[in-house]
């Protein structure tokens, strides 16, 4: 990270300097040796051009900008936005405000990050507060399993530029509307190592905090990025992060907030994939307000489609794939498939027989909308299978310089959901 290329953080500095005055406190050079930009003069917009088409050399470590974002700034962030999510209050008085407060304060943060998270909260407002919802879940998840004072601070530290290494990317990638292909993905996932060399160049960090940022996409069953570790791998605090990862759905402002019995839906189906004693922890989340209760599912329609295109996805990976075959792709797929498979029996629901489910509909009307978050998770599983396959064995699924045929059932698999329209 000594070195700056990409053209997105760049562009974002440089526009920051129209509104806020960002000065270079030293000579700024190319990685060629070039002086580009001399001590004393403010940075603008105005120096994008020029500055993009070179390699610049200890870019943020040059850098100072007024008003730069301190502890005591992201402690009043964090008491704005737990003053506005009672969800994220019931959190933080677990953890007691006084405690929380001191955490915050005890973050140590050299200049070069204070400017980094400065433009983040500035320029990509989104991650930044995405980043405080994280560190109020990952100290809770914490503090409830035991960790001490010193420990939550690496975890609040750690929550904090989790996703840092999300604003070196193209922000077009990171709109909800924008539907990612093959290759952007790939891109999106070597995030957590982008912002692992970052603060690896910090020694007075210690290395606990960049190993859990490292580890916060990893899962248990080694289904995560960008390592795929298996669970004896993943620190107890990259765990942490893992299931605060799914936990900030319930906060996040730029989508819909996922209701607690979408997440524990999500939780069962995906309960391999996390620490062991973590999942029961955000029990907190459940809600007894019935109007956040989903509401009464009118039309059965759209159900019955998700159950048989469900069945449908089963039935095609069992009849076009062969279970005598040595492939790591099908290895893979009929692990997470028959893990899968069992979640979806203990909830009452054989894909194997969709006209029981079905019929059940039509004798108990009531109990559909208790199945929409089970199917539409359930449908999210194999788009996620496709995705992990996409990021594992690129050159099977690219339409691209496809180097080697895809086997049938993941042609399948891959068309009938895009024929359903299920949504990134």
């Amino acid at each position: 990270m000594s070195e700056l290329s990409d053209k997105h953080y760049l562009r974002a500095v440089t526009e920051l300097g129209d509104v806020r005055k960002i000065v270079a406190n030293r000579d700024i050079y190319s990685q060629s040796g070039m002086k580009l930009v001399a001590a004393g003069v403010h940075i603008t917009s105005g120096m994008y051009d020029r500055l993009v088409k070179h390699r610049l050399l200890s870019f943020d470590n040059a850098l100072s900008i007024d008003d730069m974002l301190d502890s005591e700034g992201i402690l009043a962030d964090l008491h704005a936005l737990i003053g506005i999510d009672s969800l994220l209050k019931r959190m933080s008085d677990v953890i007691n405000n006084g405690r929380l407060d001191r955490l915050i304060l005890a973050i140590r943060l050299p200049a070069t990050l204070a400017f980094k998270l400065t433009v983040a909260r500035e320029k990509y407002r989104d991650i930044y507060q995405h980043s405080l919802s994280f560190l109020v879940i990952g100290v809770y998840l914490a503090r409830c399993d035991a960790m001490n004072l010193r420990e939550q601070t690496w975890v609040a530290t750690a929550a904090l530029f989790h996703d840092i290494g999300l604003i070196h990317i193209d922000p077009e990638l990171l709109s909800p509307s924008h539907v990612m292909n093959n290759a952007e993905r790939r891109h999106l996932y070597t995030h957590p190592l982008t912002a692992y060399l970052l603060l690896c160049e910090f020694p007075e960090l210690p290395s606990q905090i960049a190993d859990a940022v490292l580890e916060h996409h990893e899962r248990m069953d080694g289904s995560g990025y960008p390592r795929g570790l298996p669970g004896d791998k993943i620190s107890r605090y990259g765990q942490i992060l893992a299931i605060a990862e799914l936990a900030v759905k319930a906060f996040d402002s730029n989508y819909p907030k996922v209701p607690w019995e979408k997440l524990e839906v999500m939780l069962r189906l995906n309960s391999r994939q996390y620490g062991q004693g973590l999942i029961g922890y955000l029990n907190i989340l459940r809600e007894s307000n019935p109007a956040d209760m989903p509401s009464s599912v009118e039309d059965p329609g759209p159900l019955v489609a998700q159950i048989q295109l469900v069945s449908k996805l089963f039935a095609d990976f069992n009849q076009h794939s062969d279970p005598g075959q040595s492939d790591k792709i099908f290895d893979l797929a009929k692990t997470r498939l028959t893990a899968l498979k069992l979640e979806l029996f203990d909830a009452g629901f054989d894909p194997r027989d969709p006209a029981a489910l079905t019929q059940l509909f039509t004798d108990d009307p009531e109990c559909m909308t208790d199945y929409v978050p089970l199917l539409n998770e359930t449908l999210w599983q194999f788009k996620t299978l496709l995705s992990e396959i996409s990021r594992l064995w690129p050159e099977r699924v690219d339409e691209k310089d496809r180097q080697l045929e895809s086997p049938v059932w993941l042609n399948e698999m891959t068309q009938s959901l895009l024929n359903a329209d299920i949504g990134s």
